[in-house]
């Protein structure tokens, strides 16, 4: 869905070429949803088609905040596991997946303003073939994460089909907390802990528009397909929502999430 989107007068937050079967494609986002938390920076860029409000492709990238250092170059892949991971996925080429290889480049972390500049290219390989994603760059503010988050009460629920964590089960995240952004949004978390494991919800919002994605651990993972209804009440700061019929790969497995319910109270 699309988002809020800011008046720019610079280039694209995130842009890159994207290769596949002979073909070009320019890939660019005007905006780039981030989150940090356990140490871990998650960056999801959504490319929308001929300025429509539908999602061509999107890239999502896991990168440890210790590892944003001006000049240090990394490697990212292979799969969800790496310690610098990127995802690409697209329903509209029809190839998806965590990238094999890759690498990205701190050009610039400035710690004061929190400006940061990155470079990177990676390759992910679907059955359909692969898609190579070059010349790509990233160009952000982190000033928003400066902002701590907030606690709310309330509860996020879900179904899934099969459990990712056998000691966790369903999703029922009760550790609910949130921050507003700077564009007007908010980014809702909702985590669920047994011991040393971790999943739930981040959402980012505001009246007429939500976004989903997974988190395990500190990373965060595209769910795919599903259905998402949200109603934000402003006045008396009441969140709820249905989603249901999701789908999330984790370690090489499909996991369905259906019944999804959200009902939250950010005072």
């Amino acid at each position: 869905m699309k988002q809020h989107q800011q008046t720019r007068n610079t280039q694209p937050a995130m842009q890159a070429t994207l290769k596949w079967s002979q073909r070009v494609y320019t890939f660019e986002a005007n905006e780039v949803d981030t989150n940090i938390s356990s140490g871990n920076c998650l960056f999801f860029a959504p490319h929308y088609k001929n300025n429509s409000e539908n999602v061509h492709s999107f890239i999502i990238m896991n990168i440890p905040e210790s590892r944003l250092v001006t000049g240090e170059s990394h490697k990212i892949g292979p799969g969800e596991k790496a310690e610098i991971n990127a995802y690409f996925g697209s329903s509209s080429i029809g190839r998806s997946g965590w990238a094999t290889e890759g690498e990205i480049r701190i050009v610039q972390m400035d710690q004061t303003t929190k400006a940061l500049v990155a470079t990177f290219h990676f390759t992910i390989v679907d059955t359909m073939g692969q898609v190579d994603i070059v010349d790509g760059s990233l160009s952000l503010s982190l000033a928003d994460h400066a902002t701590r988050y907030i606690p709310g009460s309330g509860q996020v629920t879900a179904n899934l089909d099969p459990a990712i964590f056998p000691s966790l089960g369903n999703l029922d995240a009760q550790t609910i907390t949130f921050k507003e952004l700077q564009d007007g949004r908010i980014q809702l978390s909702a985590r669920q802990q047994v011991d040393n494991v971790s999943q739930g919800i981040l959402m980012l919002f505001n009246e007429q528009h939500a976004r989903l994605l997974f988190l395990i651990g500190g990373l965060g993972f595209p769910m795919n397909g599903g259905r998402l209804q949200h109603e934000w009440n402003v006045e008396n700061r009441t969140l709820t929502a249905t989603f249901t019929d999701y789908v999330i790969s984790y370690d090489g497995k499909d996991h369905r999430i259906t019944d999804g319910s959200i009902e939250v109270i950010l005072d």
